[in-house]
């Protein structure tokens, strides 16, 4: 069989291969050396042009076509067309011919399009008849955003002119289908890339305020006056000349960055991960500021720049977006006089014309209209925000008169609209002279991988998370509806987190800037008290429900104590609650929901009483009741009913009753009686599946969770939470929620193979099987690299009569929980509780740990022995 020859390459490709492989060394060498990202892309895009040019002339040369080029055009369209060509994008080229040459023109088209892909250029290609390309453009949004972008390359001008035109005047006759149809693809996109700017792994194309919504502008500018140049539509009045010299900064900082993702990863890539973001914040000189490390500076003018590309934006999609006469029409009939200078349909409020001017250059006036809004639930109407907008942004920033404060009060004491008015507040920079502390917070990032957005994003969501209580069920919703005054909740939620950034504890900053916000706001003495409080204490019941044991008395006396009232039990019940569901999507559980409702329900009883709770609650009664039926119907044993009694609350609510029977009967009648047992359960509604362990103590009660964690980690689950539970009646109950990478994890045959493997580890005497390691997540990848809080080892003595509670904080690892407890083992520390609970890349584990005699940890050399080899387990999990 004769050898294959590959076929030899132009000499034109061999050439343009070589160009551009010298030429992008260039352009890197000039973007390194401090260039625009505007005039790196022109560059890119000028070598582009030539190169392909040489081909598009040689195709035609070699074919001998050279009389169809006044019938022909080649056009440059999406970011090569607008020349925002960065390093590795996509070359996005179209070729319109004449119906008559359609046959002729295949032959060319095929050797123009294969030699440019050989000379190293990623393409995107296609023929076209002019009016085929046209009609294309009308129906599918993202053909018309691409084909708006046309640039002329070669061939015929006054074909391409023709074609052009055509374009330009479809576009505008089709504008309002048009101006609808990339709004809704832009939603689309943001949905999958990111709803806010204010992510902390954005994609710089695609997430919001990036380079599309830039490009969104050219798009509706197209359809509306046939024009994209941001210039000419500044001259013709669809955008605000003051946000055009904005988002001119934002785009040569947007394509400067994305200039440098490309040149650093040889390959196009838009997404700003942790690592990039360090790396990129050292080479470009970004200095630490009052605490701030570099990374947070070069991050916050990121958000800066896409927080001012994102409003202007938000500004032409809405002056785009025009009613219909008859909606204006029903509006006005149907609005009535709020007061001489404000308007409210069933939609909107507004101010007239003839009062327009005065009222969006007061500031207090502007902080009434808004109240009125809220109030009723209305939005202000498009016109009359972009007059404040103006009037705002030509004001300077001075102290609030008493006027504007009454109002601003007034604004915040109310759900309404409030997050959706406050955002338009932090927009306008008013919002930072109620609350001096918020324009520090603009923008600013929250290292880690716990938090999903910005600190100023962060404590918006809490307000908005809060007002969403209104309309919730349950507990929270008649907690927030009992509230005479929301005020103190929704300010307190408003400041909570302004303090990071700084090296004290954010908590201790906080409570200064609440003290100052107080005085700023003109609150009494009892208001400063209770802001201050707040904010200092916010975090106090997570650490309470998460982190301890709350079957223990001591734990609900401690806390109820330093809660004091019930007003405040309800506040930071409210506050905490607001305060999870606003770090982002997920984090918020069930499980954690019950442990805050569950330690709230607990510390009341203990306020209204004095005394402490003896009973469980009455939903503990009722899940009991259903087990022990299940467990007579089966025809247990005195002692099988005598265990469920010693279960905790916590291992009776979540499961279903049927789950916690058959478990018990299982472990306690069975003949011979398991040492052992492992079973498992998929939660539809978190989506995880959760494993329990019950063992029965040998004589020596060490190295039990060790075994039981070894066991689950070698089957390649990763323990996200734990709670063990060590009961009276010699068994321990040990439940694990993991998360199962296995494409069968859902199906009950997987989870009934995975508990009997961890009960066979269990019973075995062999050595443990080495951990299993899985596909680590990018979150993983990237905590690595981006570790800026140490691993961490405190002892608290002081908490609990009867034990000494561990907490560590570290990243997380597959594997670590294991090796953790394997130390406490070795170390002959005896565990009688715990609670684990990780969150992507960061875990927090709490054991109450006592000596082999139960006696306190007190020695401070054995405390220190403990530490260190606890930090060395951690170690050795990173590498």
């Amino acid at each position: 069989m004769p050898e294959t020859v590959a076929p030899l390459l132009d000499p034109v490709v061999l050439e343009a291969r070589q160009r551009l492989k010298e030429r992008r060394e260039k352009i890197r060498l000039r973007h390194d050396q401090g260039a625009t990202g505007p005039q790196v892309c022109a560059q890119i895009t000028d070598l582009y042009d030539s190169i392909i040019l040489d081909i598009w002339n040689h195709a035609f040369e070699k074919s001998g076509g050279q009389s169809l080029r006044k019938n022909v055009a080649l056009i440059a369209h999406g970011g090569y067309g607008r020349c925002d060509q960065s390093p590795y994008s996509d070359v996005d080229l179209m070729l319109i011919h004449a119906r008559s040459d359609t046959a002729k023109i295949q032959p060319i088209a095929s050797a123009l399009s294969r030699n440019i892909v050989d000379a190293g250029l990623h393409l995107g290609f296609s023929v076209r008849l002019p009016g085929e390309a046209c009609r294309l453009a009308w129906r599918d949004p993202v053909i018309y955003s691409s084909l708006s972008e046309s640039r002329f390359l070669a061939g015929s001008l006054q074909f391409y002119e023709q074609y052009f035109k055509a374009l330009r005047r479809g576009a505008r006759w089709h504008r309002k289908r048009l101006v609808t149809a990339v709004q809704e693809a832009r939603r689309e996109e943001r949905a999958k890339w990111g709803e806010t700017n204010y992510l902390l792994r954005p994609n710089v194309k695609r997430s919001r305020g990036g380079l599309r919504d830039l490009q969104l502008i050219r798009w509706i500018g197209f359809a509306r006056d046939g024009e994209t140049d941001l210039e000419q539509l500044v001259r013709l009045g669809s955008l605000p000349e003051g946000d055009y010299e904005r988002i001119r900064q934002a785009r040569s900082f947007l394509l400067r960055l994305r200039n440098e993702l490309h040149f650093a990863n040889d390959r196009s890539q838009d997404v700003l991960d942790r690592p990039t973001q360090m790396r990129i914040s050292e080479k470009w000189g970004y200095q630490p500021q009052e605490g701030r490390l570099p990374v947070e500076m070069f991050m916050q003018d990121y958000f800066e720049h896409t927080r001012n590309v994102r409003y202007a934006s938000a500004y032409v999609c809405a002056d785009a977006r025009t009613f219909s006469v008859w909606f204006r029409l029903f509006e006005a009939v149907m609005s009535r006089r709020v007061d001489r200078r404000v308007r409210m349909g069933p939609y909107h409020v507004w101010v007239p014309v003839p009062f327009l001017a005065e009222v969006a250059g007061d500031l207090a006036e502007v902080l009434r209209l808004m109240d009125i809004a809220n109030r009723h639930s209305k939005r202000i109407s498009h016109r009359t925000w972009q007059a404040i907008r103006l009037a705002m942004a030509e004001r300077p920033a001075v102290e609030p008169d008493r006027s504007a404060v009454r109002s601003f009060l007034s604004l915040m004491s109310r759900p309404g609209r409030l997050a959706e008015l406050l955002r338009q507040l932090h927009e306008l920079r008013v919002l930072e002279q109620f609350i001096p502390a918020m324009k520090r917070a603009r923008g600013l990032l929250q290292f880690n991988e716990y938090h999903k957005y910005t600190v100023d994003r962060h404590c918006i969501r809490a307000v908005e998370a809060a007002t969403q209580f209104e309309s919730g069920s349950g507990t929270v919703r008649d907690l927030y509806r009992r509230l005479d005054d929301k005020l103190m909740l929704h300010l307190a939620l408003l400041i909570h987190d302004l303090g990071k950034g700084f090296a004290e504890d954010h908590s201790d900053v906080g409570k200064r800037i609440a003290a100052e916000t107080a005085a700023q706001l003109g609150l009494d003495e009892a208001g400063s008290e209770t802001l201050q409080w707040l904010v200092h204490k916010h975090l106090l019941m997570h650490y309470a429900a998460f982190r301890h044991d709350l079957n223990d008395p001591q734990i609900i006396s401690k806390f109820a104590i330093e809660v004091g009232t019930v007003e405040r039990l309800e506040w930071l019940t409210l506050m905490s609650l607001a305060d999870l569901t606003a770090v982002g999507p997920d984090v918020l559980t069930d499980w954690k929901g019950d442990l805050i409702e569950e330690l709230y329900s607990r510390s009341l009883a203990f306020l209204q009483t004095g005394k402490l709770p003896g009973q469980p609650s009455p939903h503990s009664i009722k899940r009991r009741s259903q087990i022990q039926e299940r467990l007579v119907r089966v025809k247990a044993s005195p002692e099988a009913l005598a265990f469920l009694a010693e279960l905790p609350d916590s291992a009776v609510i979540r499961p279903a009753p049927e789950f916690v029977a058959g478990l018990i009967a299982d472990a306690v009648d069975s003949r011979p009686q398991p040492l052992a047992l492992c079973r498992g359960r998929f939660d539809v509604g978190r989506g995880e599946s959760e494993y329990t362990v019950v063992l029965r103590q040998k004589d020596q009660p060490i190295g039990i969770f060790a075994k039981a964690t070894r066991a689950l980690a070698a089957c390649g689950l990763s323990i996200l939470k734990a709670e063990i539970a060590t009961l009276n009646n010699g068994w321990i109950w040990d439940v694990f929620l993991v998360e199962d990478n296995d494409a069968q994890a859902k199906h009950d045959d997987h989870i009934a193979r995975t508990g009997n493997k961890v009960t066979q580890i269990l019973l075995g005497d062999r050595p443990l099987p080495p951990i299993r390691r899985v596909w680590s997540l990018t979150s993983e990848r990237e905590a690595e690299k981006t570790k800026l809080q140490p691993a961490a080892v405190t002892f608290d003595n002081d908490t609990t009569d009867r034990f000494t509670i561990l907490e560590l904080f570290a990243y997380d690892r597959p594997g670590l929980l294991a090796r953790v407890a394997g130390v406490l083992a070795q170390l002959k520390v005896v565990l009688h509780f715990a609670k684990i609970d990780t969150h992507l890349d960061q875990a927090v584990d709490v054991f109450y740990v006592s000596e082999l005699d139960d006696s306190k940890i007190v020695d401070d050399h054995r405390l220190n022995q403990i530490r260190g080899e606890l930090l060395k387990a951690v170690d050795q999990s990173n590498d």
